[in-house]
């Protein structure tokens, strides 16, 4: 049976000596040499954690620990109040929350777990959805918080992925925690930001209000921190608890980096289109087409964009109608007039 890092070819696990981590480690007290088998997750949240950023308690089983029942059950007595309050255990592993992938909802993660028995039950559970169905196993540490009752949850970007502008903060919320979010079960009520937390746009625009104006300044506020800690914007799973709107504690459950982020055009860049030009030209051209059609469209469609007095003049000097890859494209701002 091989592990994903041989698969990469990595054999960093096999020249780390003899060390051996601990059966258990508190979030926030994370050694650098214990971070490398506590997995991006659980090493994120200790990072976060450390920094003063609103983190739950909690504690990290790491990949490779040895064997510790009694030190295990002491850490699930103190975190769970001997079993009375419900915990959440989740996957950590090197492969998620990365720079180059998210790997969001590839491993397992047990909600609402009371009782030590279903505690070791969650953990094997968390453990066994290392292994894929080629065979590899994924190197894998097991994370454990209390289960929140989140009053609205949802993902902060420390910048708008699909504008690629890192000057705003896009909030998508749902009423309960995340998860439903971030499975795609429920789609969220969006929140355009300032990188102060001041409201540019809602969608849907009639959507309640989940969120409070402090609240969104809260999410603001949380992002640039977040950014000062890790470098660059984050994506983060966040939850306000309390009954009442306006009135609960921002908690952080997860942050990663961004894995997908838009690429603006340089300033001053024309954005370009088929539009209706298609109508005229949909499909590929051939090269004799292309010196046939492409030059006398882009003086029709000036003509035309004149004659309609849609457009002003001096933007009507130069109306580029362009082949990419072989297909008839215009400035989309153009293209708006018609």
């Amino acid at each position: 049976m091989t592990t994903l890092d041989e698969r990469h070819g990595g054999d960093a696990r096999e020249t780390e000596g003899a060390f051996r981590p601990a059966a258990t480690v508190p979030l926030g007290q994370l050694t650098p040499e214990q971070s490398r088998f506590a997995g991006s997750k659980a090493s994120n949240l200790d990072r976060a954690a450390r920094a003063g950023l609103p983190v739950l308690p909690g504690f990290v089983i790491p990949e490779g620990a040895g064997e510790d029942p009694a030190g295990l059950r002491h850490a699930w007595q103190d975190l769970s109040d001997s079993g009375a309050l419900p915990l959440v255990v989740r996957s950590s592993s090197p492969q998620e929350d990365t720079q180059q992938s998210s790997l969001a909802e590839q491993f397992t993660s047990v909600l609402d777990v009371l009782g030590w028995s279903d505690f070791r039950t969650a953990v094997r559970t968390v453990r066994d959805s290392a292994h894929r169905p080629d065979g590899s196993v994924a190197p894998m540490a097991v994370l454990v918080q209390p289960m929140l009752r989140a009053r609205v949850g949802g993902v902060l970007f420390g910048a708008d992925p699909v504008e690629g502008r890192a000057d705003r903060v896009l909030v998508s919320a749902v009423r309960g925690g995340p998860d439903r979010l971030v499975s795609g079960e429920q789609a969220g009520t969006n929140y355009w930001l300032s990188r102060r937390g001041r409201l540019l746009r809602t969608e849907p625009p009639n959507a309640g209000a989940l969120l409070t104006p402090s609240e969104l300044r809260q999410l603001a506020r949380l992002a640039r921190q977040a950014r000062q800690v890790f470098g660059g914007p984050q994506d983060i799973e966040f939850g306000f608890t309390g009954g009442e709107v306006g009135g609960g504690r921002l908690w952080l459950f997860q942050s990663r980096p961004i894995t997908a982020m838009a690429v603006r055009p340089a300033r001053g860049a024309r954005l370009l289109g088929p539009g209706p030009v298609a109508e005229t030209l949909p499909d590929q051209l051939q090269p004799l087409e292309e010196d046939l059609w492409v030059t006398p469209m882009a003086r029709g469609l000036t003509a035309a964009l004149d004659i309609a007095g849609s457009a002003p003049r001096r933007l009507l000097r130069t109306v580029p109608v362009v082949a990419v890859s072989r297909l008839v494209d215009a400035p989309r701002r153009m293209l708006s007039w018609f």
